[in-house]
């Protein structure tokens, strides 16, 4: 199993999806989209290719998988030599490419 790297984008956008699940969906389905979202960084560890790459975001190489039981939200993550570097976690109807990306 790979280890996985959250950069700091990731944890923000992390936080700010948790608040508005709170708010929006109250504190049950933040809590379990919190624990999708851990279940599916431990599949990525143990079959980091599981995602498709994105030709569409920059740099090369970016990849995406939805998050279990929230198929709506994306991890947006990255292969390195020493395991994946988690980037993003966001809504995925958004437009994903006008997202600020470091690897």
């Amino acid at each position: 199993m790979v280890r996985a790297f959250k950069r700091p984008q990731f944890l923000l956008d992390l936080a700010e999806e948790l608040t508005w699940l709170n708010e929006r969906a109250g504190p049950e389905v933040s809590e379990r989209w919190y624990q999708a979202v851990l279940a599916t960084i431990e599949d990525l560890k143990r079959h980091p290719h599981l995602g498709r790459e994105r030709l569409d975001l920059k740099p090369k190489g970016i990849r995406s998988w939805r998050v279990k039981r929230f198929p709506r939200w994306l991890l947006i993550y990255t292969l390195r030599e020493d395991g994946l570097a988690l980037l993003r976690v966001r809504y995925g109807a958004m437009n994903l490419v006008v997202l600020k990306m470091e690897s």
